[in-house]
C-alpha cells in the first residue's frame, strides 16, 4: 500500500538495473526514487575525495549517458549521527528530454549507498522542494 508521507507521488515499485530498490510514479515513468548499495572497504565518504571532485565524476561518468549534457546546480555536505553525506542537485539534458535530480551518497556498514530522486524538468519546479526533503532525509543506520 502506498503511503503519501514517504513518497510524494503515487508509487509503484519497479526493477531498475543496478539498483537495490526503486519506485516510480505510476503515470509519469521518469519520476522515480532509487537506492543502490555496493560493498566498499572505505569507512567514510571523505575517503572518496572532496565533494566537488566526487560529485563531478559521479554525475559526468556514472549518471549521465554519453549524449546528455550535465549541469550540476548545488552541492551540500552534512553530518548526521556521526556519518557524513554528500547531497547534490543536477540536470541532465538530451535531445529528447531533460530531467533533474537530487542524489545523496554515504558510506556505512561496509557499503557505499546512493539515493537518487528525480523528475522530468517540466515538473521539477513543482516537485523540487518535496524531492529535496526525500534526499535530505536519507540516513544510513548501523546494522
Amino acid at each position: 500500500m502506498h503511503d503519501q508521507k514517504y513518497c510524494p507521488w503515487f508509487c509503484k515499485e519497479f526493477d531498475f538495473r543496478g539498483h537495490d530498490s526503486a519506485f516510480k510514479d505510476r503515470f509519469l515513468q521518469l519520476q522515480n526514487v532509487r537506492v543502490r548499495f555496493i560493498p566498499t572497504d572505505k569507512q567514510d565518504i571523505h575517503e572518496l575525495g572532496p565533494i566537488e571532485e566526487v560529485v563531478y565524476n559521479l554525475v559526468n561518468h556514472v549518471y549521465a549517458a554519453p549524449n546528455q549534457m550535465v549541469n550540476i546546480l548545488d552541492m551540500q555536505e552534512r553530518t548526521s549521527d556521526g556519518k557524513n553525506y554528500y547531497t547534490f542537485e543536477y540536470e541532465l539534458t538530451s535531445p529528447n528530454y531533460a530531467s533533474a535530480s537530487f542524489a545523496t551518497i554515504a558510506i556505512g556498514n561496509g557499503r557505499y549507498y546512493t539515493l537518487v530522486v528525480g523528475a522530468l524538468e517540466r515538473r521539477w519546479r513543482r516537485l523540487r522542494n518535496k524531492l529535496k526533503v526525500v534526499a535530505d532525509s536519507f540516513k544510513v543506520l548501523d546494522i
